[in-house]
């Protein structure tokens, strides 16, 4: 990877200035395209590897490895607009919430980044563009903010984004955590009773002459893998894990991936489900600030976290910028339901997208609650089904040779 120096201005006409990671010149240009960005200036940055590789550069680097959480982008966004709308200014406001938050926390290493950048003459939108903690939809929302004279309802309208966006994260980890520790369990007690029970009940069935029944052997031989060969178990799982992740990374692994999740029962649904409330609530945030529809669906595109959709709001970006209408362009990709179809067509209408997509957001969110809700309870009777068949098999294949030997014995 080589590091690029770039300016320009963005979509809004606001100047840009930062650095990009890419394998060529090319395909710098292309990302930059792809995000808006008009370009002006592009060199390559002959310095980074020195920087990086000196103690200031290495501690630089690792602050800025320090992840800033969507919660913490939300307490920032409320926090910043709430004191600017009180009439403090910017950077004293930059200050109060860096205190507060505390100074080695990475939101505050963060917003340190900020103030230095502030102080250099650097606009708020300028700055948080060129640090990699602060989201491009933020970015984008502080830009236009900025120029329409609006920075604090802006800040407002993304902190309830951001806060929206960790809502929906918890209530779906929170519905899978208990489901996720039963399974642990149940895997945890099914290597147990194979790797240490089983082994002492072979011993006695060798000392009988008699044939075994055939899941006995099975589970006999699964049994003596674990305990002698386990770990070539674990390396080909490893293996095999690095090898998924390999291929899922890539862009067309991603693609298979994501078409083949859309079609699962039930989580084929979830997931459809949670990439159109995304796609519709960053849209309508985005619009509502002043962006405009092109530069917003490029953003949007970026938060939707399925290859498909993903797609499909590239393909309708490229045909709105042609002049043709979001609504026809969204229908065409056959991804979207009716109704969130009429809504859109209803906004563009009427001059209140903004309205409607967030309207479709809110009703895709409490769909998306009880849906997760009821996946959560579902999964646990499950779990403990295949639990319970595991262990049942494990305690029959040892009692039906017990039962022979009993015969033996009596006779």
């Amino acid at each position: 990877m080589l590091a690029y120096k770039y300016q320009g201005r963005d979509s809004l006409g606001v100047p840009i200035k930062g650095c990009l990671e890419a394998t060529d010149q090319q395909t710098a240009i292309r990302e930059l395209t792809r995000q808006g960005y008009f370009i002006s200036e592009l060199e390559l940055d002959r310095d980074v590897k020195a920087k990086d590789f000196s103690p200031s550069g290495l501690r630089s680097l690792l602050k800025r490895a320090q992840r800033v959480t969507v919660r913490d982008l939300a307490i920032f966004a409320r926090q910043l607009g709430v004191l600017y709308s009180a009439g403090i200014p910017i950077l004293p406001a930059l200050t109060a919430i860096r205190q507060q938050q505390g100074e080695q926390s990475p939101l505050g290493v963060a917003i340190e980044r900020l103030e230095q950048s502030l102080i250099s003459g650097d606009s708020l939108a300028l700055a948080m563009r060129d640090d990699a903690a602060f989201p491009p939809i933020l970015v984008n929302m502080v830009a236009a903010g900025e120029v329409g004279g609006t920075l604090d309802d802006a800040l407002m309208r993304a902190a309830s984004y951001f806060e929206r966006e960790y809502q929906i994260g918890q209530k779906v980890k929170s519905a899978l955590t208990y489901p996720k520790f039963v399974a642990i369990v149940a895997l945890g007690i099914t290597w147990f009773l194979l790797a240490s029970v089983v082994p002492n009940f072979a011993n006695i069935f060798a000392s009988f002459d008699m044939e075994l029944p055939s899941l006995t052997k099975f589970m006999l031989a699964i049994s003596y893998f674990l305990v002698h060969w386990s770990w070539l178990l674990l390396i080909m799982v490893a293996i095999a894990f690095l090898l998924f992740r390999q291929w899922g990374a890539s862009e067309r692994g991603r693609t298979k991936l994501d078409q083949l999740s859309l079609r699962l029962p039930l989580f084929g649904r979830l997931i459809s489900m949670n990439a159109i409330s995304r796609f519709c609530r960053t849209l309508a945030a985005l619009t509502k600030s002043g962006v405009n529809v092109v530069s917003a669906l490029k953003l949007a595109e970026q938060t939707v976290d399925n290859a498909v959709y993903t797609q499909a709001v590239q393909e309708a970006t490229a045909a709105i910028a042609q002049g043709s209408r979001l609504a026809i362009e969204l229908e065409h990709s056959g991804l979207f339901p009716p109704m969130v179809l009429h809504m859109v067509h209803v906004g563009e209408s009427s001059g209140s997208l903004d309205a409607m997509l967030n309207q479709v957001a809110v009703f895709y969110d409490q769909d998306l609650n009880n849906l997760t809700e009821r996946l959560g309870k579902m999964i646990e009777p499950v779990v403990l089904l295949i639990m319970a068949l595991v262990v049942g098999l494990i305690a029959l294949a040892i009692a039906l040779p017990m039962m022979q030997m009993v015969n033996i014995v009596q006779f």
